[in-house]
């Protein structure tokens, strides 16, 4: 009988002694099912150093850059300066205040995970989403083809959370048990938040914009949101939404003038855990909403063929 540690260690002395045999010796060892405790250390060591490099995520698609690169730098409309932000607003019943002779504009976050995106200024933070490798596969497709199937360009619904980082108005009218959004655009007119204290029903109709129950915290309106139809995409970039998501919302007035908005985005049919962004949103004095008709006329998504 022979002890593993033995046999490498003499065969390879023998090895060394006799260069002629060497070659016999290293077929005789690597065939071997016995090595050393040193050499069983170092295997380990190379798998702990490479493993999280097999693990790792592709890299995420590039930014396709300013709309037209070769358009003329755009001039930003001057406005009248607008008078010192004031403390936020309430309620005569103390629940903050989200109203107002105006409306809310997001402005442009292409990107919902990016503080800039298409040369603009996109989400409050750069955010490194946990793709399931199907749902990374899909954005860098939809980043690549520019956006053709985009539900948006279609006229359908962009659903949630989009429409908090999309550039159209909205109001938000608040009851005493349900805050009605009304939008100016995003192909979808109205939404309704029921602050009752309802839970979410039993079997669910899967819809664009789910559904939504919510409640004050404070300053801040928190909304639960389910039963969506997995058809929307989360942003213009492309991050994809399945049925299985829910999704935490949190409105905060944090003066007159600026709405902070932080959803908590929970779906494991694309992520692999909950990953969370934001959007800062600001006050228009005055701002009435326009009628937006996206189906009346359409000649757009004709021309966007991923190239």
């Amino acid at each position: 009988m022979w002890k593993p540690g033995e046999v490498v260690a003499s065969d390879r002395n023998d090895a060394i002694k006799n260069p002629d045999r060497s070659q016999t010796w290293a077929s005789s060892w690597a065939s071997s099912r016995w090595y050393t405790i040193a050499e069983v250390r170092k295997a380990a060591i190379v798998f702990l150093i490479l493993s999280p490099l097999a693990l790792a995520q592709k890299p995420l698609a590039k930014d396709p850059g300013a709309f037209d690169p070769e358009a003329p730098a755009a001039t930003t409309a001057r406005r009248a300066p607008l008078s010192p932000a004031g403390p936020a607003p309430h309620l005569p019943d103390g629940r903050p205040d989200f109203g107002g002779k105006g409306a809310w504009f997001p402005g442009f976050s292409g990107n919902i995970a990016e503080t800039k995106w298409k040369g603009v200024k996109s989400a409050d933070k750069q955010v490194e989403v946990p793709f399931l490798p199907w749902a990374l596969d899909l954005f860098t497709e939809r980043v690549e083809t520019i956006g053709k199937d985009d539900p948006e360009a279609k006229c359908l619904p962009v659903g949630v959370p989009r429409y908090m980082f999309d550039p159209y108005a909205f109001q938000m009218v608040q009851f005493p048990d349900k805050v009605v959004f009304l939008f100016e655009g995003d192909n979808y007119p109205w939404r309704i938040v029921y602050t009752d204290g309802r839970k979410h029903p039993a079997n669910v109709n899967p819809t664009w914009m789910g559904d939504a129950v919510g409640h004050y915290e404070g300053a801040t309106l928190v909304v639960d949101v389910i039963g969506f139809n997995g058809l929307a995409w989360l942003d213009q970039a492309g991050h994809a939404q399945t049925e299985k998501a829910h999704i935490i919302e949190r409105y905060t007035r944090t003066d007159s003038r600026t709405l902070h908005y932080e959803v908590t985005i929970d779906d494991p049919g694309a992520y692999s855990k909950s990953w969370v962004t934001s959007n800062t949103v600001n006050w228009r004095p005055g701002l009435e909403l326009a009628e937006y008709v996206c189906n009346e006329n359409e000649k757009s998504s004709i021309h966007m063929i991923g190239k």
